[in-house]
Parts: C-alpha cells; sequence; structure tokens
C-alpha cells in the first residue's frame, strides 16, 4: 500500500510542472484536514476533562 502514489507524490508532481491549482487545491485538503483534527481534539479535552471551559 506504501507503494502506491498519494497527495504527497501529486503535490511533488504539481510542483514540479508548475501546476499551480493542484497546488492550491491540495493545501487546501491538507489544511482543512489539520483544521479538523484540531477541532476534534479540543472538542476531547473538553469532553474528557470537565474543567476545560472556552
Amino acid at each position: 500500500i506504501f507503494g502506491l502514489p498519494g497527495m504527497g507524490r501529486f503535490l511533488f508532481d504539481a510542483i514540479n510542472q508548475r501546476d499551480y491549482p493542484v497546488i492550491q487545491g491540495v493545501n487546501l485538503i491538507i489544511v482543512s484536514v489539520v483544521v479538523l483534527i484540531n477541532l476534534m481534539v479540543d472538542a476531547a479535552y473538553a469532553w474528557l476533562d470537565p474543567r476545560i471551559r472556552y
């Protein structure tokens, strides 16, 4: 499974070919995933430790 080309290879090829819309799209996906994971971790902290208030 690790031999299959994925998002990293896709981004690397797009950078080499100067394909700006693909670079922007991949960056948007990566940033969205990071933001969603951070929101889930914050919610989990509040759920696990009720002393935390936002």
